[in-house]
């Protein structure tokens, strides 16, 4: 309890007066829009937020931004910088207030920024502009905004944009060398479609001229020869046109619905007489309907019927199965690459061939990689490529599995619908 002498004291009775005036004034200046202000009230208690505790919370929070903030007055003097934006330009706070911006434009954003600026003094404007400070060209966005009538200056906040400019510029340099790419693809396909491809017609075509013109004159050894520079020259024709269509995959990337069904009748249509002379029996189930390119999708079936037809068992007649199934979400999760949003099916290319071991499960998905020699087996060592390939051009998975002299699996991992 305070003593009466504490009560009664002068000094603290006028110290008392003052802090009542300064409240009654702060009071009549808020009434009079002089100063803004607002209330809060928690707990039947009343607090007063002015002008000045907000402009201090606002000085926190631009001092603490990830961006450059700057005054400057209609002359172009910086009046006022954070800290970010002093570091920014690598210079002490000293060295940067009172300076002029325009010291720290590159020459050619000097007319940008004038326009810029000129169009903030009617209210607000942005752009791009580069800044010069420690030898240093720095690429930034400014969004200027007047501060007119209250204050003469102009605020800016400044972005860096060094990391956006980094990697548009490594995004421009790939494209670039995609396009270089795709330039060079264009004229091997020419090349391997028109200049390479001529040569061997003519090898294959004078060949046969020459055996049948000679049919009974030819001895034997001179035959062989002739045989072998046709069978030679139909197999370069066929690995070209492997390679083609293994290049034009890198292109082709129109999705459409595909009846996976009809892709199926489609190519067994094309191996009738070779199911026949296998006397082969082929099995499938009722397989979906998924995003796909078509054409792809029959070649990528053509050549996983193609190899069960090649790989079989002499004198054991090729069966092969077709199985379909949808894919659970614990068994997407296996797949980091998958997206979990989209449903995924698994179809099943099952023979009873000559197998492998599967040691060579991955092998044989390389290009030009050949488990028999050709002379036992035909083919150029591409297909299983081109198949890898397809799969991953629909965002899926391929693997086998395989006993050598019981069979291969093939299993094919698909979405059903593509996120473009």
């Amino acid at each position: 309890m305070e003593t009466q002498t504490e009560a009664y004291n002068p000094e603290r009775i006028a110290s008392l007066e003052n802090r009542l005036a300064e409240a009654e004034q702060l009071i009549e200046a808020i009434k009079a829009g002089e100063v803004d202000a607002f209330a809060l009230r928690s707990e039947n208690n009343v607090e007063v937020f002015t002008l000045q505790s907000g402009d201090y919370a606002y000085r926190v929070l631009v001092e603490n931004v990830n961006e450059g903030a700057i005054n400057i007055t209609e002359k172009g003097l910086i009046v006022y910088c954070n800290k970010y934006f002093h570091e920014l330009l690598g210079l002490s706070y000293d060295k940067v207030i009172g300076t002029s911006l325009r010291d720290f434009l590159s020459p050619e954003s000097i007319a940008t920024f004038n326009s810029l600026f000129t169009n903030a003094l009617a209210g607000q404007s942005k752009g791009e502009i580069n800044l010069i400070a420690s030898n240093k060209n720095i690429p930034v966005y400014v969004s200027l905004t007047s501060l007119y009538p209250k204050l003469p200056t102009v605020g800016i906040i400044v972005t860096d944009l060094t990391e956006k400019k980094k990697n548009e510029k490594i995004l421009e340099d790939k494209n670039k060398e995609l396009e270089r790419s795709n330039s060079e693809l264009a004229s091997f396909s020419y090349i391997a479609s028109h200049d390479l491809q001529e040569p061997l017609r003519k090898i294959i075509t004078f060949s046969k001229i020459l055996q049948n013109k000679n049919k009974d004159s030819l001895c034997t050894e001179v035959k062989s020869y002739l045989d072998k520079i046709e069978g030679s020259s139909v197999r370069m024709q066929n690995l070209i046109n492997d390679l083609l269509n293994y290049s034009r995959l890198q292109n082709e990337k129109l999705f459409v619905q595909t009846d996976l069904n009809q892709t199926v009748i489609n190519v067994l249509n094309d191996f009738e007489l070779f199911i026949h002379e296998k006397k082969a029996v082929i099995k499938s189930d009722e397989l979906p309907v998924i995003d796909a390119i078509p054409l792809q999708m029959t070649q990528l079936f053509y050549n996983l019927i193609s190899n069960a037809l090649k790989f079989s068992r002499e004198d054991v007649p090729p069966i092969i199965t077709i199985t379909s199934r949808t894919l659970s979400e614990k068994e997407i999760k296996k797949y980091p690459a998958f997206n979990l949003s989209i449903s995924y099916v698994e179809i099943i290319f099952k023979d009873n061939g000559i197998g492998f071991e599967q040691q060579y499960s991955e092998q044989i998905f390389t290009i030009f990689q050949r488990l028999h020699a050709k002379e036992t087996y035909s083919g150029t060592g591409i297909g299983l490529a081109l198949c890898k390939k397809i799969i991953e051009n629909h965002q899926g998975e391929i693997f086998t599995e395989a006993k050598e002299n019981e069979g291969a699996s093939f299993h094919i991992i698909l979405p059903l619908k593509q996120s473009y």
